[in-house]
């Protein structure tokens, strides 16, 4: 299998902006949900995926953002779903900043690189204030899609040090 970008795990229907979540859990299980939806796996086992995951140390990293992932044996392919939350929530993450970005990902771990990979270049990117800014005030699914989608193909505008 060859490596997949992060933006092309995601359909429109998989970026969900401003929900109401209010709790790490409730994310998880909301994010469970909605891939139990798009893979036909059930929600049980892959809030236990995610929720296992999550025990091992938080997977928020730092600016707001949290990448919630898995493995699981039995999963046709790789997906993904993004949350803009309404509000920030607690996601113990390093920097003490609650998390309103979180990209959850699922993949068949028989390909546990090709996670690695996704995830990587996803977290690399989001160290950029200006992608994170413009995800925080896209106005739509095909914007965040195509926010994502750019940032994997060209560089990133700098800010200006004005």
């Amino acid at each position: 299998m060859e490596p997949t970008k992060f933006s092309a795990l995601l359909r429109n229907e998989d970026v969900l902006l401003d929900p109401p979540i209010e709790t790490k859990p409730a994310l998880l299980a909301a994010a469970a949900e909605h891939l139990s939806q798009a893979t036909g796996v059930a929600s049980e086992n892959i809030l236990k995926a995610l929720s296992d995951r999550e025990a091992l140390g938080s997977t928020a990293i730092e600016h707001g953002i949290a990448v919630p992932h898995a493995g699981m044996a039995a999963l046709p392919a790789p997906a993904a779903v993004f949350f803009r939350l309404a509000q920030p929530i607690d996601f113990d993450a390093p920097d003490g900043a609650p998390v309103d970005l979180v990209f959850v990902v699922i993949w068949p771990s028989e390909n546990r690189s090709g996670l690695l990979t996704a995830l990587g270049g996803l977290c690399k990117k989001l160290r950029e204030a200006p992608l994170r800014q413009a995800l925080r005030n896209a106005t739509s699914q095909t914007e965040v899609r195509s926010l994502l989608e750019r940032s994997t193909t060209q560089a990133t505008p700098r800010l200006s040090e004005n």
